[in-house]
C-alpha cells in the first residue's frame, strides 16, 4: 500500500508542477521575481502524469488477475472500468503534451503556454473523472472533485515555482499583492468544495466517529496539517509583505520553500485518504474491515460497530491541547527572532502530533 500513496503523492505534485510553471508564464515580469524553470522539470512532470497515475489501475488488476487470469483483467480493468478509461485517455493525451513541451518552446510563448495549460487542464479531468466522488454522483462528484483539485494545484504550483525557482527576491511586494488574494481564493474554494466532497462519503454529525476507521483516520490527519500551513500562509502573506514595506531585511524564499513542503505532507494525507474505503456506512464498514489498527491502539475499549465516540476533556488532553497553542505560538515567536525557516517547520509538525494526541486522549 505505502507505493500507491507514494505515487498518488508524486502525481499531485506533478500536476501542481505543471499548472504552476505554465500560470506564472503570464504574469507579467514586474510582478514576479526572477524565474528560471527547466524544461526538464516540465518533461518529467508530464511524464509522471502518466506513470503514476497507473498506480490504481495495477491495485485493481493484482486484486482481480486470480479469478480470470491477468491478460484478461487488464482488457477488463482498461476497458471496463472509469479508473482504466480514464487512465487509457491520460496516456493518449499524455503522448502529445510530451511530444509538445519536446518540440516547442513552451515557456518562452505566452500562446504555447497556453495550450500547456489547456493539456494540463484536460488531465486533471481526466483524474477528476476516476475519482470516488464522480463515481457517486452523476456530474456533481465530478465538477466538485475537480474544481477542488484545481484551486489546490494552482494554489500549491505557483508557490513551488516561486519558492524553488526564483533567482532572487525582486518585485516580493508586487507578486504578494496578486498571489495573496488569489491563495485565499483557492483555499476557500478549497474548503467550500472538501466539505461537499466530505459529506457524499459520510454524515457530517459522524465525523467523529469515522475516526475508527482508517478513512476518518486520513481524513483527521489531512485536516490537521492544514494549520501550520496557515500558520505560513498568514506570515508569507502578510506579516513578511509588512517587513518588505518597512525595508527591513528578510529573505522569503525559505519561508515560501517550507510552506511548500507543509502543503505537500496534505498530498500524502490526500493520497492515503484516497486509497481508503470510504464509510459511507460507519457501522457496515466497521463491521466488515475492522477499526483503524491506530484508533485500536489508542482505544482501551470493545470497539463494538454500532458504538458512538463521546469526547471529554481530561488531564492528558488538555496538557496536550497546551502543548499543541505553545508549539503555535512558537512558531510566531521563532519568526520575530529571525530563526531558520526549518525550525518553525518542526515546530509546525509537532504541533500537529500535539492536537492529534490531544484528541484521540478525548475519546471514551
Amino acid at each position: 500500500m505505502i507505493w500507491i500513496y507514494i505515487s498518488e503523492s508524486l502525481l499531485y505534485l506533478c500536476f501542481s508542477l505543471l499548472m504552476g510553471a505554465f500560470i506564472i508564464q503570464f504574469i507579467p515580469a514586474r510582478l514576479k521575481p526572477e524565474i528560471r524553470i527547466p524544461k526538464r522539470l516540465i518533461q518529467l512532470s508530464v511524464l509522471g502524469v502518466v506513470f503514476f497515475s497507473v498506480a490504481p489501475v495495477i491495485r485493481l488488476v493484482v486484486f482481480l488477475y486470480e479469478d480470470i487470469g491477468l491478460m484478461l483483467t487488464m482488457q477488463n480493468v482498461l476497458g471496463g472500468f472509469e479508473v482504466g478509461k480514464a487512465w487509457n485517455v491520460t496516456v493518449i493525451l499524455a503522448i502529445f503534451f510530451y511530444l509538445f513541451v519536446s518540440l516547442f518552446p513552451v515557456l518562452k510563448s505566452k500562446v504555447l503556454s497556453g495550450i500547456s495549460l489547456v493539456f494540463t487542464f484536460i488531465l486533471l479531468l481526466a483524474l477528476g473523472w476516476a475519482s470516488h466522488a464522480a463515481s457517486l454522483t452523476e456530474w456533481s462528484g465530478f465538477v466538485f472533485h475537480s474544481l477542488h483539485f484545481l484551486a489546490v494545484t494552482v494554489w500549491i504550483g505557483i508557490l513551488l515555482i516561486v519558492g524553488w525557482c526564483s533567482k532572487n527576491q525582486e518585485n516580493w511586494l508586487s507578486y504578494l499583492r496578486w498571489f495573496t488574494p488569489l491563495a485565499i481564493a483557492c483555499f476557500l474554494t478549497i474548503t467550500g468544495t472538501g466539505l461537499f466532497l466530505m459529506t457524499l462519503v459520510i454524515d457530517a454529525n459522524e465525523y467523529g466517529d469515522a475516526w475508527m476507521l482508517p478513512y476518518g483516520q486520513a481524513l483527521l490527519v489531512k485536516h490537521l496539517t492544514i494549520i501550520p500551513v496557515l500558520f505560513f500562509a498568514f506570515i508569507n502573506g502578510f506579516w513578511i509583505r509588512s517587513k518588505l514595506k518597512r525595508q527591513e531585511q528578510i529573505n522569503p524564499i525559505p519561508w515560501l520553500k517550507f510552506e511548500s513542503i507543509l502543503l505537500f505532507f496534505t498530498f500524502v494525507s490526500t493520497a492515503v485518504l484516497g486509497q481508503q474505503e470510504p464509510p459511507h456506512s460507519i457501522e457496515t464498514t466497521l463491521s466488515g474491515s475492522g477499526p483503524s489498527a491506530i484508533f485500536d491502539y489508542f482505544y482501551s475499549g470493545i470497539i463494538e460497530p454500532t458504538m458512538s465516540l463521546q469526547f471529554e476533556l481530561n488531564t492528558i488532553n488538555t496538557l496536550f491541547f497546551l502543548v499543541a497553542l505553545i508549539f503555535m505560538w512558537l512558531i510566531i515567536y521563532s519568526f520575530r527572532k529571525k530563526a531558520p525557516a526549518v525550525v518553525p517547520f518542526f515546530i509546525g509538525m509537532f504541533s500537529v502530533l500535539s492536537l492529534y494526541f490531544g484528541l484521540m486522549a478525548s475519546i471514551q
